[in-house]
């Protein structure tokens, strides 16, 4: 199963997204992205806001569709 997830749908203002098969990848992905796109403002946010960032992505792929990650 394709997982497409978009950094939109987390909080970050752009239109980049990851795609993956594994789950995991896609998270792994799009955390190495966030500290190199968005270094500053990842970096500016208090740890309690970049954990929820991480459990956010970890919401998104496991719920599927109902919250805009597509699975093809």
């Amino acid at each position: 199963m394709v997982h497409i997830m978009k950094y939109h749908d987390i909080g970050f203002d752009d239109d980049l997204l990851v795609i993956g098969e594994d789950p995991d990848v896609v998270k792994e992905k799009m955390a190495e992205q966030i500290k190199i796109v968005h270094k500053d403002e990842f970096e500016d946010m208090s740890d309690f806001h970049q954990e929820e960032i991480m459990s956010k992505i970890d919401l998104l792929l496991r719920s599927g569709c109902g919250f805009r990650v597509l699975k093809l």
